[in-house]
């Protein structure tokens, strides 16, 4: 190589050299710019990076919290409002079962008295106000029932075994306000072991009778004359009722579950029959004795024992105490006799006591009774050989 090329060459590599060590301004800019680009977009990144990490750590938005409480506020709406339906159903399934079975337990023993009302026919020649014997039902209205009845029931079992009692009893019920001052009313009892000596048509004091029964709506009996009507009053002592007892009477009681006028339950219904008939005591006397002046030791009229000859008085007795009709066989049938000659009567008999168990005392007390005793009940038709 020539002096001339080698000194060309030296001069280019040198030039290089200087322009490596010292570039152009612009190009030094462009990658300073560069480079700080590059370090923003790492700030930025890393901001985003912490920023979503604080946010995960820190929790929701105010718009998230806002739609999980009112979707939270549906879902305890409706809980809340199926727990309360459920309570009240509860509550109102629990008081009816209550109410029915207060109502079993009033019901069962107003008409266990009633079953075994009794009543004797008053005799022509005895002073109506002194004749006890009565069956007086009252009422505010006749269509409501009545709230006050007083009637005389077989059935008082005796306080002491040794004493002599009866089992006749004066019972009474009422039903008057309770002092709630709410309009309820509460059902009392009254009874006497014995009867009054005279006619009594008063009703007890509250103070004088027991509570059976409070926190009611409304409380009536009606009552089923011969002829089949139902009524709110009853009065076997006026001329128009004298000595009739109702065939059957019809208990209603209502409950009050709340403050307001139609807050009622029921009313609970029973029927019951009345199965004894007014008791013509002079008449049944009279059947028994026989014929006025006859003896059944003096057959031939002549005034003596027909066996011993001995002097006899016109209505004396048979010693063995047997009536002459019945030795004949044609005194009157008892209730047991004429049931037992007729099937379909004692399966009439059977479906009373089935729909009403607590009649059973009743009518194995009126067994042995004459059917004319029992006789005018519309429910149970009497044969004609048995009247």
């Amino acid at each position: 190589m020539s002096p001339t090329s080698q000194r060309r060459a030296a001069t280019a590599h040198e030039a290089r050299r200087t322009f490596e060590a010292h570039p152009p301004v612009s190009r030094v800019a462009s990658q300073q710019r560069a480079a700080r680009l590059h370090k923003g977009a790492s700030r930025v990144a890393s901001r985003r990076r912490a920023a979503s990490s604080n946010r995960a750590a820190a929790g929701f938005t105010l718009l998230e919290m806002l739609a999980v409480i009112f979707l939270m506020s549906i879902v305890l709406f409706v809980a809340i409002d199926f727990y309360l339906d459920l309570s009240l159903a509860s509550n109102a399934a629990t008081d009816k079962t209550r109410n029915t079975r207060r109502a079993v337990v009033l019901l069962d023993r107003v008409a266990r008295d009633l079953e075994g009302a009794v009543l004797l026919k008053k005799p022509e020649d005895v002073d109506p106000m002194a004749f006890p014997w009565l069956f007086v039902a009252d009422s505010e209205s006749s269509d409501a029932g009545a709230d006050r009845v007083k009637f005389v029931r077989r059935g008082h079992h005796p306080n002491a075994a040794s004493a002599v009692e009866s089992d006749l009893e004066l019972v009474a019920w009422i039903a008057v306000p309770d002092e709630s001052g709410e309009g309820n009313v509460e059902v009392r009892r009254s009874s006497w072991s014995q009867l009054p000596e005279s006619l009594d048509r008063s009703f007890p004091s509250v103070e004088n009778s027991d509570l059976v029964a409070g926190g009611l709506a409304s409380f009536g009996i009606r009552f089923q004359g011969e002829a089949g009507e139902w009524t709110g009053r009853w009065d076997s002592t006026t001329l128009a009722g004298s000595s009739e007892l109702p065939t059957a009477a019809e208990i209603a009681v209502s409950f009050r579950t709340g403050p307001g006028e139609g807050d009622v339950d029921g009313p609970y219904l029973r029927r019951v029959l009345l199965p004894l008939r007014p008791i013509d005591l002079e008449e049944q006397l009279a059947a028994g004795a026989g014929p006025a002046g006859t003896n059944p030791r003096d057959q031939d009229g002549d005034g003596k024992d027909d066996e011993t000859g001995e002097p006899v008085a016109p209505d004396e007795k048979n010693p063995d105490g047997d009536q002459a009709n019945n030795d004949e066989g044609e005194g009157p049938k008892t209730v047991q006799q004429c049931l037992a000659a007729h099937p379909e009567l004692q399966a009439t008999v059977n479906a009373l006591l089935q729909s009403s168990p607590q009649g059973a005392s009743v009518i194995n007390s009126l067994l042995g009774q004459p059917v004319s005793a029992v006789a005018g009940n519309p429910f149970i038709p009497i044969p004609a050989d048995c009247q």
